[in-house]
């Protein structure tokens, strides 16, 4: 039997773990003292390793794109779940499988790298505990840990106040003072609204070209930041400086790949490339980095990546040619090769087909609540409506209707 290494116990990593057990004997190494990765809200603990998870935050997503296929949420679930509901049902589904025995807790890993004199390849793995040897290695470290603050001019040198969104923890934090959030991803959009319902002056810089919808007259909207004086900004509209007592960047994450070797054959600053299916590395391919796409809903997409890695790892599933892998790796990476790296990622909205070639793979149907045309559709209305309506969205509920093959809006 196979040994895997399975590097996080986040969303991924409880997956990966979940499924791989079924056939392999796995060993989780997990860097913290707990499970869920980002969905653990702890700064009110002083813990050693706090997460980016701040005490309002609510899902962006529904409820039936935050689960797992043998464990649905029950109608009393709230739609827009709040972090610690999110908790909760990881610690179930941990529980329902029995998962944390296979996880070695404060245990990070510090170096991965393969083993070439070895044949078939084996897999270096060292923490604290020394070097073990595994046949395969699953990396869920998730993409929201290394935090990226942006090289304006003269931030260096400016006296004010800035944290990163990743140490935002609640408006109490920020007393009276004004604050300027940097970006307007979600993150960025949620810190801006959490702040001014609590009466928090606060103001968000963009680099979109119309005006955000839906956040209301008092947050002022400036362009994004261009330089820094001793003591304030300026923004791109104009050459005057302005003021804040405190600046938020949610601008983002970068990668926490260190520990990966570079004999491993990734490049893996910014993102982790190249990858054949978002997924394997095309070098080595029992080597998989999971949930690396952007602009998903992570928890079928990484569920039916596992479900892919597991049976490429069983033999029932063949892998094209080293050669062939590369040609896909970096076909996906290049399809958009005008952007940014950060974005290559993005796949909004190939996901549910890229969840469904998984699936059909593993020969997994996809039926029912499952579907995955259904799914996209209320992705995609959800993504409308938080787009148009950020102060509000989070009030509507959805429920699937398996009588009429679709959902409904049951709450405004």
């Amino acid at each position: 039997m196979k040994d895997v290494c399975v590097i996080g116990a986040g969303v991924a990593g409880i997956a990966a773990t979940r499924y791989l057990r079924e056939f392999f004997n796995v060993t989780v190494y997990e860097a913290t003292d707990f499970i869920g990765g980002v969905w653990l809200y702890n700064k009110d603990n002083s813990p050693k390793k706090p997460t980016p998870m701040y005490k309002n935050l609510r899902s962006n997503l529904p409820k039936q794109l935050m689960v797992f296929r043998d464990l649905p949420h029950g109608k009393e679930v709230p739609t827009f779940q709040t972090h610690d509901q999110v908790m909760s049902y990881l610690d179930r589904y941990c529980d329902m499988f029995d998962l944390r025995k296979y996880i070695q807790f404060d245990t990070p890993v510090t170096s991965l790298k393969p083993d070439l004199s070895c044949d078939p390849l084996k897999w270096l793995v060292e923490t604290k505990n020394g070097v073990s040897k595994f046949d395969a290695v699953a990396l869920c470290t998730g993409r929201y840990d290394t935090p990226h603050i942006p090289r304006i001019e003269g931030i260096e040198s400016y006296t004010g106040s800035y944290i990163h969104s990743k140490d935002y923890s609640a408006p109490e934090m920020v007393d009276k003072k004004s604050v300027l959030v940097v970006g307007a991803a979600s993150s960025g959009i949620d810190i801006v609204i959490d702040l001014f319902i609590h009466g928090v002056k606060v103001a968000v810089s963009h680099r979109r070209a119309n005006p955000l919808k839906g956040i209301p007259d008092e947050v002022v909207q400036h362009n994004e930041p261009v330089r820094f004086s001793d003591t304030g900004v300026y923004f791109k509209e104009d050459d005057s400086e302005h003021h804040f007592d405190l600046l938020i960047f949610a601008t983002g994450y970068g990668t926490n790949l260190d520990f990966v070797d570079p004999s491993c054959g990734l490049a893996t600053e910014v993102l982790p490339r190249p990858l054949y299916r978002y997924l394997l590395n095309p070098k080595y391919p029992t080597m998989a980095i999971f949930n690396q796409c952007s602009k998903i809903a992570p928890f079928p997409f990484v569920e039916y990546q596992v479900m892919y890695y597991r049976d490429v790892l069983a033999g029932k599933i063949e892998v094209p040619s080293e050669d062939e892998r590369n040609v896909d790796a970096n076909k996906r990476l290049n399809a958009e090769a005008d952007r940014p790296l950060k974005y290559r990622y993005e796949i909004q909205k190939s996901q549910f087909s890229y969840n469904a070639e998984n699936a059909g793979y593993c020969g997994v149907p996809v039926e029912n609540d499952f579907d995955m045309k259904l799914l996209g559709e209320l992705y995609e209305v959800v993504a409308i409506d938080r787009a148009n309506n950020p102060m509000v969205y989070r009030n509507k509920e959805y429920e699937f209707n398996t009588d009429i093959g679709d959902f409904e809006l049951i709450k405004q």
